[in-house]
């Protein structure tokens, strides 16, 4: 005789099977709109505790803003991890619960009272460390790229959490600008689920679906200007965590389970086009801070976001032209893989690396050189008033 959970497991699979686009759609709306009636509760709530963002002098804005919008994201990835338990058939949801409320808090009680860097960086090491007790998430091969095939399990869980907090931190530092994380967000899981969609993974295509529902549901009140909110580190390291996973979901796929037309030791080289923009942002930035011998954690302006806006653009076209360029060069990867042959699919993305570095470093010049004519204009203007 089932049991209640065998029965719902039944058909919630049986229904995911039969009409997965018609599922996908109302599971789509409900997170969706359950997003829009949270969001500016924790809005409310946020002002009425004063759990605000002071801008300071890094800050993209003026104003005083509520930064609390990752609570939103936090209680649907919970919601969904209780709704989507009877299809995790490796069963994972309990660490993913764990770990992505390890990352929550620590997001929180940073945006709270502004955590140390090794404090915060202690809290997203122990979720990472708790994700590494799933095989699902360890990469134990990289079926051939570069001539690696195998990856002894020591390695490969150092590797894989090194990869994993450099991501995370990746979209914590291109959280600068209304609606760039967001965008960045939605564009990423929405490469993942169409991958998961083709797999016929409908756990990983759930959560998915569920960041794709929730950051959308975000950016109405994130570009607001009556009821703007920002996610906080809150947000963005919960959905670097999230994204960081399914990153790394996929990277443990085998080359026969693939059902996409290029070589499995190919996919790497996919997914880091995917991710374009928050790898391009934490190597330039981190590079930067090494070459002129300051700590990587200090915090600055050199982000592409910064260059952007102050080459003239308002934020939420600088974060549609940001994300327009990364779903671009996604686009032509996972074209190019499929041309190619992996050395030169990867020397095309290295290409667009280079010359993304070449842009940003002439138009980073550009606007220093604009900003040091007009200090001296000042000065000259001032001692010429000081004589006369």
């Amino acid at each position: 005789m089932r049991t209640k959970s065998n029965i719902f497991s039944f058909l919630f699979q049986e229904f995911t099977d039969s009409n997965v686009l018609y599922f996908l759609v109302l599971f789509f709306l409900g997170i969706f709109l359950t997003s829009l009636v949270i969001i500016p509760k924790i809005r409310s709530l946020s002002l009425k505790l004063r759990f605000t963002d002071i801008p300071d002098h890094r800050s993209s804005h003026t104003g005083i803003i509520p930064s609390f919008g990752g609570v939103a994201f936090y209680i649907s990835y919970i919601l969904v991890l209780f709704l989507i338990q009877p299809i995790d058939s490796n069963y994972v949801s309990l660490t993913l619960l764990c770990s992505i409320s390890i990352m929550f808090f620590t997001g929180l009680l940073d945006d709270i009272r502004n955590l140390s860097p090794k404090i915060k960086f202690l809290g997203q090491f122990i979720a990472v460390l708790l994700l590494m007790s799933q095989p699902d998430f360890r990469i134990l091969s990289l079926n051939g790229f570069m001539g690696v095939y195998e990856i002894p399990l020591v390695l490969s869980v150092l590797g894989t959490m090194f990869f994993l907090l450099g991501l995370i931190n990746a979209f914590n530092l291109i959280d600068g600008i209304d609606g760039l994380t967001a965008i960045t967000g939605i564009i990423v899981a929405s490469f993942y689920s169409y991958m998961f969609y083709h797999l016929g993974s409908y756990f990983y295509l759930a959560i998915g679906t569920t960041t794709i529902a929730t950051l959308l549901a975000f950016l109405r009140f994130n570009f607001s200007e009556k009821s703007k909110i920002f996610m906080g580190d809150t947000g963005s390291l919960v959905i670097g965590l999230v994204l960081g996973l399914l990153t790394l979901k996929l990277m443990t796929l085998e080359g026969a389970t693939i059902p996409f037309p290029f070589s499995p030791e190919q996919l790497p080289l996919f997914l880091v086009g995917v991710l374009f923009i928050p790898v391009l942002d934490i190597l330039r930035v981190m590079g930067l801070r090494v070459l002129r011998g300051v700590s990587i954690f200090k915090p600055d302006r050199n982000h592409i976001h910064h260059i952007i806006v102050d080459f003239g653009l308002s934020h939420s076209k600088a974060s549609l032209f940001i994300g327009v360029v990364n779903f671009t060069v996604a686009l032509v990867m996972f074209n190019v893989i499929q041309i190619f042959s992996g050395i030169l699919s990867a020397l095309i993305l290295i290409s667009m690396f280079l010359f993304a570095i070449i842009i940003l470093f002439v138009m980073n010049k550009n606007i220093s050189a604009l900003r040091l004519k007009m200090k001296l204009k000042s000065s000259m203007l001032k001692v010429f008033f000081f004589t006369w």
